[in-house]
């Protein structure tokens, strides 16, 4: 009896062990997420990994100048925060002219949370937003 009692608790602790490991979030951010998005004259994506509730590792960010009509590309990676707040994050900008094209690699990190991330890719003169588009929003598993 005793010997067949220490087997069950042994057991027992053994699964309180692998349930909690297998049903983390954790195994299902193992791979990158990305973003795509077209409008007249840009075309840009994203990928990432969510990391964390508050972090996005391996974030890659791509540009495309797609049309000769003297204006300049961008990029811009933006999340929704925990309590639904925005933050977008630097822009990032390629001044090449039609067929140009520029990558980044970075990370981001927001203390308030990451609970969505998208990109907006833009056509600009200046400061000024000519054309946009975006693609639809990524929730984050930690969520």
């Amino acid at each position: 009896m005793r010997k067949r009692l220490s087997s069950l608790v042994v057991a027992g602790a053994a699964a309180a062990v692998i349930v909690p490991a297998a049903a983390s979030p954790a195994a299902a951010t193992a791979s990158a997420v990305g973003a795509s998005c077209s409008v007249t004259g840009a075309s840009g994506s994203g990928s990432w990994v969510f990391a964390s509730r508050t972090q996005l590792n391996s974030v890659t960010l791509r540009i495309t100048d797609t049309a000769a009509d003297g204006h300049h590309v961008a990029i811009q990676l933006q999340t929704v925060q925990g309590s639904g707040g925005s933050h977008l994050w630097p822009l990032h900008h390629e001044y090449g002219g039609k067929g140009a094209s520029h990558t980044w690699n970075t990370t981001a990190t927001d203390s308030r949370g990451i609970k969505y991330a998208y990109i907006e890719a833009y056509v600009m003169e200046g400061n000024s937003v000519i054309r946009s588009c975006g693609d639809r929003s990524i929730t984050n598993p930690y969520y």
